[in-house]
């Protein structure tokens, strides 16, 4: 278990540069691009701090991992119809169930990491 911390934040470096890639793309500055910017750097931070071994790196990298999951889910809970969430988004929404799920197994290794 104890390198729980070390994969989590490898994961997290990985999401952060994605989150803050899809965010910088974005043509327009709203709510929803902003937290994209926001998460990615909260989780290249946490990952950082997790991998250099500083203090409050894993309480940060949880955190991040909870907003970028709760992020992700979002547009589950905003549907208004779930039983025709698949069909209507194809593919699509595979990736972001996909994405939501690597959220929160990055929180689950953060919060199960045991330290020294």
């Amino acid at each position: 278990m104890k390198q729980f911390g070390a994969i989590s934040a490898w994961a997290a470096a990985v999401a952060g540069l994605l989150f803050l890639g899809f965010g910088l793309a974005a043509l327009k500055l709203d709510i929803t691009t902003g937290a994209m910017l926001v998460i990615g750097a909260l989780l290249a931070t946490g990952a950082v701090r997790t991998l250099r071994k500083l203090s409050g790196g894993l309480r940060l990298l949880a955190g991040a991992w909870g907003l970028a999951a709760g992020f992700m889910v979002l547009p589950f809970a905003q549907s208004g119809s779930l039983r025709g969430f698949y069909s209507d988004l194809g593919w699509a929404a595979y990736g972001m169930t996909a994405l939501a799920l690597a959220c929160v197994i990055g929180l689950t290794l953060t919060v199960l990491h045991k330290e020294k």
